[in-house]
């Protein structure tokens, strides 16, 4: 879902960066985090943390499967003390 609060046509119509790029970050996050799904995706299996299992994954939201993914490869990267919570001010 995306959020205009204070956002209608005149922003678009006087081309406002700061509310363009506002729209622009939610339809990225929204189409990035959409089409998370373990069926697609079955090695997300790697994002289990000790002690949970698939099921406790399914029921996660799609934005904390996507950051648990990227600091996976963080980790893989070699970058430990790089970790992500958020998928906003973080990234």
């Amino acid at each position: 879902m995306i959020k205009l609060v204070g956002i209608d046509h005149t922003a678009f119509l006087e081309k406002k960066p700061h509310m363009l790029l506002g729209i622009c970050f939610q339809l990225a996050r929204l189409i990035a985090t959409n089409k998370i799904d373990l069926k697609d995706c079955p090695e997300l299996f790697r994002l289990l943390k000790d002690g949970e299992e698939i099921a406790d994954l399914l029921k996660l939201p799609p934005e904390e499967i996507l950051v648990r993914w990227i600091n996976y490869h963080l980790r893989k990267a070699g970058q430990d003390q790089r970790q992500v919570s958020n998928l906003g001010k973080d990234l």
